[in-house]
Order: C-alpha cells, then structure tokens, then sequence
C-alpha cells in the first residue's frame, strides 16, 4: 500500500502542477483583445400606413473620439433617423439602392450631429438586421 499511494500523491502532484501551468494559457486564449462588437443601435417605424420597418445599426467611427461623440448624441441621432424614415417608401426601401441611398443618409446625419465629416467622424453604417413587414 505504500507503494500505490506514492504513486498516487505523484500523480496527483503531476496533474496539479499541469492545471497550474495551463492556466494562464487558458485565460489568455479566451482574451479576444477587447471590448467586443459594439451594440446596435435597434429600430422599428412605421412606413406609411400599412408597413413597419425594423433594423439595427452599427457605426464604424474614424477615431475613439468620434465614437464617444456619437455615444453622447445618440439620443438626437435616434430621433432624427425616425424622423427622416416618416417620410421613406417601403417599396424603394426593399430595393438595394434604396438601403444604399438610406446609409448614405444615416452618415450623413449623424456626422451633421456630431459636427464631424466622413474623415474624422462616422465613415460606414453596417446594418445588422433589416426588416420591412
């Protein structure tokens, strides 16, 4: 019996000494380097009198700067994208120039909020979901 419990505290010493090694490669391989993908910014407006259009969307800013000035207008960039979608046709917004020229729109807006230009500001606007019913 002495023998096998040797050979079981040796084991035992083997695999925690593996566990203690092997840790830190764990939690640096789960470190994805950041803070994650921003959170969109989620939709739904009336079209007209008979449809309803839902979407979410993401900004990608030319500096952190210009993130943290949309983060702090966001309530003004909300309430002008509605604003400018009460006048939209869901016909030309199912068409993929329609969602083109509606993006084109959205930067343009936001970068008049935030007092920015395509360079310095937002440059894209990344839909993530879109739905007209």
């Amino acid at each position: 019996m002495n023998v096998a419990s040797r050979i079981l505290k040796a084991f035992a010493a083997s695999l925690l000494m593996a566990v203690a090694l092997l840790s830190p490669f764990t939690a640096l391989a789960s470190d994805h380097g950041g803070g994650g993908a921003p959170e969109p910014m989620v939709f739904t407006v009336n079209l007209g009198k008979d449809n309803y259009l839902q979407f979410g969307l993401v900004f990608e800013t030319a500096s952190p700067e210009a993130a943290h000035l949309l983060a702090s207008h966001k309530p003004q960039i909300q309430h002008k994208i509605i604003l400018m979608l009460s006048g939209k046709e869901s016909a030309n917004l199912r068409t993929l120039q329609g969602k083109k020229a509606l993006i084109e729109e959205i930067i343009e807006l936001s970068n008049h909020v935030i007092d920015e230009d395509e360079k310095t500001g937002v440059k894209e606007v990344l839909f993530t979901k879109f739905l007209i019913q």
